[in-house]
């Protein structure tokens, strides 16, 4: 024996749906995520402007650069930069270690969870580092 729907709880529903497709973008418009890397330059608040120099950071470079306090260290996940806080560079490095140490085989961890880094330079030759986040 059936059960019958009740027309309320598909209204609901229906606009759960709607609620998700206007906030996240599922009206065909394509929602552009910020990625500095991609770019290849980045403009800090202050109005300093950051080129990438390079390519791919051996993990050396890395950690050297996220070691240093002198050089700011950007997170980027989903669009969203977010400082690195000294205090939490070391966690930091042993988080994305897996991924970006890796032999190109990526993690052994079988995630769908990558990372990507980058150095910037500012005109006066400083450096900054960007991390990316992708799943």
């Amino acid at each position: 024996m059936g059960h019958k729907r009740r027309t309320d709880q598909q209204q609901a529903f229906a606009d759960v749906v709607e609620e998700i497709r206007e906030s996240t973008h599922l009206d065909g418009e394509p929602m552009e995520i910020r990625s500095p890397i991609r770019d290849r330059q980045l403009m800090d608040e202050s109005g300093t402007l950051w080129r990438m120099r390079g390519g791919e950071l051996r993990w050396s470079r890395i950690e050297r650069l996220i070691r240093d306090p002198a050089v700011p260290a950007l997170h980027v996940y989903l669009g969203e930069l977010n400082d690195i806080p000294t205090a939490e560079r070391e966690n930091f490095l042993a988080r994305i270690r897996p991924y970006v140490k890796s032999s190109g085989d990526g993690p052994a961890t079988g995630d769908y969870t990558d990372f990507v880094a980058a150095e910037f330079k500012a005109n006066d030759h400083r450096s900054m580092l960007v991390v990316e986040e992708y799943c």
